[in-house]
């Protein structure tokens, strides 16, 4: 039983991240497809030169930290979401998710 209950708490950090990049992608198909490519599937990037969501994530420097700070207000080009730290977390994750 102690076994089985051990397994099952060192499972909860990847079960928590897919749920973090699930809601992540949940909440780019919302609030970031208006200006970014935000998945894989698309074959074309907008003629914009704004980034798409995999080529974001193939950049050497995208960490959490750097996205985080993408996000933020003062970040030129980006509107202001209002973005709670669980929505950067979240978003960050499904970002790096695309390498």
């Amino acid at each position: 039983m102690v076994r089985l209950i051990v397994c099952s708490v060192m499972l909860l950090p990847g079960i928590a991240l897919a749920q973090d990049i699930e809601r992540g992608r949940q909440l780019a198909a919302r609030w970031c497809a208006g200006c970014h490519v935000v998945d894989r599937s698309s074959r074309e990037a907008r003629a914009d030169g704004v980034p798409t969501f995999p080529a974001i994530a193939g950049k050497p420097d995208s960490t959490p930290e750097h996205l985080r700070a993408a996000m933020n207000p003062i970040h030129g080009r980006m509107p202001d979401l209002s973005l709670s730290k669980r929505d950067q977390d979240d978003l960050a994750a499904y970002i790096l998710s695309l390498r």
